[in-house]
């Protein structure tokens, strides 16, 4: 597609991980875009962070803060986005993706940490491999600040970076990775034969269909949403999902995080660091999951607040949050308070919809035993597991062992 007849403005922040991924994706695909600043000093900061609100308010007809916001004007047609997928952008560019190969000895369905390690160790082994990945390579990994914890980065390494190498350490070793690229369904090679039966399976997508001789499940999960009166009107507005992407909107305010968990300690951490006057984190149990070491830091911080037994219950407003409910459990009062914000982490919800032969929990994820799930052939790591943990170090191990059991399996069959 000549690029000299599309123009693409990109309207966020320098810290906003999705903006980093909508860049990095246009300057891929040779795209030439305008980057506006809506913390720049001045007019021009002024004029772009106008722009993100006047195009949330047009597509959502509510006055939300969602960044990026992006502008494409291709062949005289303008469109615009909030918080685009990799995916959106490429259907309306026209760019299309399409894979060498028809048969791979293995197509993995995710490219976060998982699923790009069990393809470094499966083509490394000689296989062909195809990894397709529906938005970000990388996964949750990618839009994660800093991974601390990985073991090899003595001062830690930002998730963007980390899930660059990785993607660079696979195509090494002739890993082919799909992306943006949706996958529609999995099913067998014949229409009434069963995974038991048929040697092969296929993996369908929206523009392709490709036949392999193993699948592993490694679509990673989504944050779980708060589901209450009130909500879904506030959803964008002052209710979110990730701290790098909407906490610059939140400078000097106070603001409530949901969630006991390590997500929700290691984002309130960030958020008081970075933007918030001050920061209570709400836990609906008797006690934070997140280890020790952060609910110390939480502790010492100055500003930073955590209620245990606490759970919201109500929101109020619609342009704006004017006040929310909370009931104390071990009192049993409900009270009134008045954030100007709210940062939910509350679990993961897994990428599974599209699965309808291999059997999930009631909650989506993935059963299996050693990797292998209930369809021959087919195998799950990460986060969309059911039973894993949850970080990025221990789904990259699991990626590795899914890879030696696809490995013995293809030996055998």
């Amino acid at each position: 597609m000549p690029t000299e007849d599309v123009i693409v403005n990109v309207y966020g922040a320098n810290w906003c991980s999705d903006c980093r991924r909508t860049k990095k994706y246009l300057g891929e695909q040779r795209i030439h875009y305008g980057w506006f600043d809506i913390e720049r000093p001045g007019p021009e900061g002024e004029k772009a962070l106008q722009f993100v609100y006047d195009t949330n308010e047009e597509i959502f007809s509510t006055k939300k803060r969602k960044i990026p916001a992006v502008e494409v004007i291709k062949e005289g047609e303008r469109k615009i986005f909030v918080e685009p997928s990799n995916f959106e952008l490429a259907n309306f560019l026209g760019l299309a993706t399409k894979a060498k190969k028809s048969f791979y000895h293995t197509i993995i369905i995710g490219a976060g940490p998982a699923g790009l390690t069990a393809a470094i160790y499966l083509a490394r082994d000689g296989y062909d491999v195809l990894v397709i990945e529906q938005s970000t390579v990388g996964g949750q990994a990618f839009i994660t600040n800093k991974l601390d914890n990985f073991p090899g980065f003595p001062e830690g390494i930002s998730g963007a970076q980390f899930a660059e190498n990785v993607k660079t350490q696979a195509e090494r070793f002739g890993v082919e990775i799909l992306s943006p690229q949706k996958v529609l369904e999995v099913s067998t090679c014949h229409q009434d034969g069963s995974f038991e039966e048929c040697q092969f399976r296929v993996v369908k997508t929206e523009s392709q269909e490709f036949t392999c001789s193993t699948v592993l499940i490694a679509t990673g999960s989504n944050y779980r949403q708060l589901v209450v009166p009130g909500s879904d009107a506030l959803l964008g507005v002052t209710i979110h999902y990730c701290a790098t992407c909407d906490g610059f909107f939140y400078k000097n305010k106070k603001i409530f995080v949901v969630g006991g968990g390590n997500s929700a300690f290691e984002e309130s951490l960030f958020l008081k660091e970075k933007f918030a006057k001050e920061v209570t984190i709400l836990v609906r149990k008797d006690k934070p999951r997140a280890s020790p070491v952060l609910q110390e830091k939480v502790k010492d911080r100055e500003g930073m607040d955590v209620w245990v037994n606490s759970e919201v219950v109500e929101l109020f407003g619609e342009d704006k949050l004017e006040k929310v409910t909370v009931k104390h459990h071990d009192t049993g009062k409900v009270e009134e308070y008045y954030p100007d914000g709210i940062f939910v982490f509350i679990g993961l919800s897994p990428n599974t919809v599209f699965l309808k032969h291999i059997t999930l929990d009631s909650q989506g994820f993935v059963v299996t035993t050693n990797q292998q799930t209930s369809a021959k052939g087919i195998f799950a790591a990460g986060d969309c597991r059911l039973g894993s943990v949850k970080q990025a170090v221990a789904a990259a191990g699991e990626g590795s062992a899914a890879a030696i059991a696809i490995r013995e399996y293809l030996s055998k069959n």
